[in-house]
């Protein structure tokens, strides 16, 4: 299956996207009330319940001095992609916060050993083309049933597999079902851009009907806690 086309790493990534190619029209002096030490500090204590051993790093952008520069280092990005990694830090980091400190701030999310220029974030317009032959290909080869039926068993005696907050289950049936690996940066990235992020996302966000959002809503109208797929059965 075909699906590769050239990728165009930071050509465009979404509008509140903060790398060097997504140039803050805010002034300055937005993001400078607090200093960079003190940032960092507020940084980590956003971060610290999901990443306890981030290093944060805060520091005058070399490419244009009157903005801040954030550099997240931590080895649970080794698991996932650099935009899976923004979209995390943004739901960790108050948006109020981000809006006085943060506005014209340029941010890193790397994994240990990596560089700046290794980080690579989808086309949005190639994605955007190639959305619907994606999805075409993914419901012909099964992909979503079989995933549904990882994360939310017709048979109940079976165990649940957990969602780790990455696709460590979507990731071998893609493979097993004739995604190649180079494919799956373009195929990933069609699910994100829906807000499927990780596996259960995927059945959340970009399916209308399956049986683990159908469990989800069920629970909500009975006013009974859903089932949480990130905790351990």
């Amino acid at each position: 299956m075909n699906l590769q086309k050239e990728h165009h790493a930071l050509t465009a990534a979404p509008q509140s996207r903060r790398h060097p190619y997504d140039l803050g029209k805010r002034s300055p002096e937005a993001s400078m009330s607090r200093t960079a030490k003190q940032i960092a500090d507020d940084i980590r204590g956003f971060v610290s319940s999901s990443y306890p051993d981030m290093d944060v790093r805060v520091e005058t952008w070399q490419q244009d001095p009157s903005r801040l520069a954030v550099y997240f280092t931590d080895a649970k990005f080794a698991l996932i992609y650099p935009y899976q990694r923004w979209h995390y830090l943004t739901h960790l980091i108050p948006s109020d916060y981000q809006e006085q400190n943060l506005s014209t701030s340029v941010w890193f999310e790397l994994a240990p050993g990596e560089s700046p220029d290794d980080l690579s974030y989808p086309d949005e317009e190639l994605i955007a083309d190639i959305t619907p032959d994606v999805m075409r290909i993914l419901t012909a080869i099964g992909f979503f049933r079989k995933l549904d039926d990882i994360m939310c068993p017709n048979d109940t005696t079976v165990e649940r597999a957990q969602c780790w907050g990455d696709y460590r289950n979507a990731k071998p049936l893609l493979l097993s079902n004739g995604i190649t690996e180079n494919e799956l940066f373009d195929v990933f990235h069609v699910l994100m851009l829906q807000g499927g992020f990780c596996d259960c996302e995927i059945l959340y966000n970009v399916l209308e009907e399956n049986r683990l959002k159908a469990e989800y809503w069920q629970a909500k109208s009975g006013g009974i806690e859903p089932y949480d797929p990130h905790q351990k059965t």
